[in-house]
């Protein structure tokens, strides 16, 4: 009879002992993929010292030479990617002769450039001239291939600014954009 009470008593030792250090690992696998908050993302400055924002984890930095009515132009972009969502920030310098156009007319005819240059768009479902911090914006929000996007077109000087977020329909109610476009700061 008193071996079996040290069986048993054995059992919940490692019973207890199985459940804590099994929700350790639990909790410390959990930890690490809870998605941080806004006020923890890393601060960025471009190299080139235009602006600032910050993102949830350090960007991916990319440059290529583009062709847009017949100029060629710089376009640079960067990008972090979380678990489900995309955070970028991207941007071209145009000639001079563009803001001729107007900022209303250079906003618009940007984001029609935009959605004919993508695929899988399945839908628009805001655009909006607004303002980001003074300067002038076009809010938009576009379904494409089963995500959604959200994003700005910024006008500063001769610069349009790009910002968006592309993450899962499940998420629309969780993502975290204001934070992201909050953040961006043009400077000079």
């Amino acid at each position: 009879m008193k071996t079996n009470k040290i069986w048993k008593k054995t059992i919940l030792i490692f019973t207890i002992t199985g459940l804590i250090a099994g929700g350790g690992a639990t909790a410390f696998f959990w930890k690490d993929n809870i998605p941080k908050k806004p006020s923890e993302w890393n601060a960025y400055s471009s190299k080139d010292q235009r602006f600032d924002v910050q993102f949830p984890a350090d960007p991916q930095e990319s440059s290529e030479q583009m062709v847009v009515a017949n100029t060629k132009i710089q376009y640079n972009e960067l990008r972090t990617q979380t678990k489900d969502s995309v955070y970028a920030v991207s941007y071209i310098d145009f000639p001079g002769h563009w803001k001729w156009l107007g900022t209303k007319k250079l906003l618009s005819k940007s984001f029609e450039s935009f959605i004919e240059s993508q695929d899988q768009v399945e839908e628009v479902i805001e655009q909006q001239i607004s303002t980001h911090h003074g300067m002038p914006a076009l809010e938009y929000r576009l379904r494409q291939a089963g995500k959604e996007i959200k994003g700005k077109f910024i006008i500063a000087g001769n610069t349009l600014y790009r910002i968006a977020i592309t993450y899962p329909l499940a998420m629309v109610e969780t993502t975290q954009a204001e934070p992201f476009f909050n953040s961006f700061q043009i400077k000079g």
